[in-house]
């Protein structure tokens, strides 16, 4: 699996968890009661920790104790990953240079004659990451890109502003874009973006080609795990039968497209109830194996993107709250899997929701 996938694992391993000394106690912590409503034992999604982890060695302190440790030649390979991640995403060095980006936009908005009228609102530049080899803004900057915000004269047509860009932009190639009150000039590897909708003009440039920074070092091959069983069907959801599933017992693998073999997690075992407005989510895990520890649990109370959340994993059990959404049905099923810190995802499992009377 390429570096780039690690980052949004890293993301997810966000909030903080105890050594491997400290199990005892993180599973103490982490039992749910029998009070009515279960107490929150983990961090739930609108609560994630924002600091990252910044070594290879954070990131595996902060994953649940290993039952069974890794084998030597996965412990190596996700070292080598991990580290070659941090080394290449973790840092900011070897990008774009900001000075000179913004010199060449300015370059360029500065020669095209303002739109009659216009008054400047403010300027802003941010930096892209395109094609870094990161995820998620991390990494070296490849790009600059400025924007110029204008107030219009009240009743000025749009396709007049265009118009007059048009003739500014004179020699490069025009393409409309998807709203009618928006086009795009184009010059070799340089673009300007014109928006005049909704009685105010909006001018972006990136005036030069972006940066090839650095990339990260070559994976050595991804370990096969062939001493583990193959599951088919990986990607199917099955419909849901009980309130409550129990968690594998060991790591699983599936036929990948680039490689023969992916070490995926167990599925964890989980109960779902509703609690007023949310979603209160009891879970556990099996043995916590080393060649695929779980990082965090994807929840969902339906098959809607937008209703998935990834919940950090840092401890053998717990209790996650999902906020449901205002005026939504209530949900009937809950589907979960886990993440592993290698950002393998385990077959899915489906449980009934207890829903208040």
């Amino acid at each position: 699996m390429r570096i780039v996938l690690i980052l949004a694992v890293c993301a997810l391993l966000t909030a903080g968890c105890s050594g491997s000394d400290d199990r005892a106690a993180q599973q103490t912590a982490s039992q749910p009661t029998t009070t009515e409503t279960p107490p929150e034992t983990q961090t739930t999604p609108s609560d994630i920790d924002s600091t990252s982890p910044h070594s290879y060695r954070d990131v595996i302190a902060r994953l649940p104790p290993f039952d069974e440790p890794a084998s030597p030649e996965v412990a190596s390979w996700r070292r080598a990953m991990i580290t070659a991640f941090f080394e290449h995403c973790g840092s900011r060095r070897g990008g774009a240079t900001k000075r000179s980006f913004v010199a060449a936009n300015r370059a360029v908005l500065n020669a095209a004659a303002r739109f009659p009228g216009a008054t400047l609102v403010r300027e802003v530049t941010d930096a892209k990451y395109d094609g870094n080899g990161c995820r998620g803004g991390s990494g070296p900057s490849t790009s600059f890109t400025t924007y110029r915000r204008y107030r219009l004269p009240e009743g000025t047509n749009p396709e007049r502003v265009l118009d007059h860009y048009q003739r500014q932009f004179y020699g490069w190639v025009a393409a409309s874009s998807t709203a009618a009150c928006e086009r795009t000039f184009g010059q070799g590897p340089a673009y300007v973006v014109v928006n005049a909708c909704n009685g105010m003009l909006r001018v972006s440039v990136r005036a030069r080609a972006p940066v090839q920074p650095e990339q990260a070092a070559p994976a050595p091959p991804r370990p096969l795990g062939l001493q583990y069983p193959l599951v088919k069907n990986h990607s199917r959801t099955p419909k849901p039968t009980a309130f409550e599933s129990a968690p594998g017992a060991t790591c699983e693998r599936i036929r990948g497209s680039e490689v023969p073999s992916i070490i995926i997690p167990p599925p964890p075992g989980v109960s779902a109830e509703i609690h007023g407005g949310q979603l209160v989510v009891e879970w556990t895990l099996g043995t916590v194996h080393g060649d695929c520890p779980p990082g965090a649990l994807i929840l969902s109370p339906s098959k809607a993107p937008r209703d998935t959340f990834a919940v950090p994993v840092h401890a053998a059990s717990g209790v996650a709250r999902v906020e449901l959404r205002e005026g939504a049905a209530r949900p009937r099923q809950l589907i979960a899997s886990t993440l592993s810190v290698d950002e393998a995802q385990s077959r899915t499992v489906s449980v009934l929701v207890r829903v208040p009377s």
